[in-house]
């Protein structure tokens, strides 16, 4: 008797949990029918073509016909998207044109633009993908939710190349970048502000392997593409200068002599505070004009002694004296 009781209870609860099932199954069903019911049909958009854009936005279309883009677009359009126009990048236009207020009917690049930023990024490398942006995906900009609209402007020609949002490449960094922009205003640092360089020399802002968007593995490696000298190999090497240029230096600018971090001697005592000869307080008192002159406060300090403070070749150069 307890046997059968026993199975009887099992049955019965299968079969409520059978009936449960069955009722959430249809529950779902119906619900699904009723939201695809009542989800409007997606509206058909269709190209209008660039000489209807043309009729609202004359000065925009002025200002993009000096640019490179027009140029390809409507000289030289390389596929049947280029041909388009205006919406190869912003998409059919049908849409926009019943309501113009409405910027969700459009994908447009402005501060204003509904377009997620990815959806933006995602018209511009449709044509420009691969090469300097090849790490692009993941990188600190795209974690930011930076747009190419950000530091392009491919509407109207402000640079001499890259379309870029400010009139030189530099100053669109500078835009987000401000420590490094005052960095750049100090007293030694390097000659970007006098046009020699710029910030692409040393960074790629589309990504990189490396978190600074370095051009380069590391930073010792964009040193050596202009600083060749210093690349070495050396019979005695300075451990230091080995492992990273910015242990001592400031790529960007300093207030102390050759992008220093510190003035020497403090800069050298850093590493170098053993008692005795290297870690020796240095005062006023040991100037030029003190009463106790000491040559490591004097003229290149420690380097005037150990000349080739990055590395030597000489037998003879264990400390870097020659």
């Amino acid at each position: 008797m307890k046997f059968a009781s026993l199975f009887l209870s099992r049955v019965r609860i299968a079969v409520a949990a059978a009936a449960i099932l069955l009722f959430c199954a249809c529950a779902a069903s119906l619900l699904h029918g009723t939201s695809a019911k009542a989800a409007p049909a997606p509206e058909e958009r269709s190209f209008v073509g660039q000489k209807v854009c043309e009729t609202c936005h004359a000065q925009e279309a002025q200002n993009w016909a000096h640019t490179i883009h027009a140029a390809v677009f409507t000289i030289n359009p390389r596929n049947a998207d280029e041909s388009k126009g205006c919406e190869a990048c912003h998409g059919p236009g049908s849409a926009h044109i019943k309501n113009p207020s409405d910027l969700s009917t459009i994908i447009s690049f402005s501060h204003k633009s509904q377009t997620p930023v990815a959806q933006q990024n995602a018209q511009c490398l449709g044509c420009h993908k691969g090469g300097e942006r090849i790490f692009w995906h993941g990188s600190i900009h795209e974690n930011n939710n930076l747009g190419c609209s950000d530091c392009h402007n491919p509407m109207a020609n402000f640079a001499s190349h890259g379309l870029t949002a400010r009139d030189s490449v530099s100053q669109t960094c500078f835009s987000c970048h401000k420590v490094q922009r005052a960095e750049f205003n100090e007293r030694s640092h390097m000659p970007l502000l006098e046009g020699k360089i710029s910030c692409v020399d040393c960074h790629n802002p589309h990504g990189s392997t490396t978190s600074p968007l370095l051009k380069a593995d590391s930073v010792n490696e964009v040193c050596y593409s202009c600083h060749a000298e210093k690349r070495g190999p050396f019979l005695f090497e300075h451990a230091p200068v080995r492992e990273s240029c910015l242990n001592c230096h400031n790529p960007h600018g300093s207030n102390f002599e050759s992008l220093l971090n510190a003035p020497r001697p403090m800069l050298c005592q850093q590493c170098h505070a053993q008692n005795g000869h290297p870690a020796e307080l240095m005062t006023r008192a040991n100037l030029a004009g003190g009463i106790r002159p000491d040559p490591r406060v004097i003229a290149t300090s420690c380097q005037t002694c150990h000349v080739n403070i990055h590395g030597s070749n000489d037998p003879s150069g264990a400390r870097f004296e020659r």
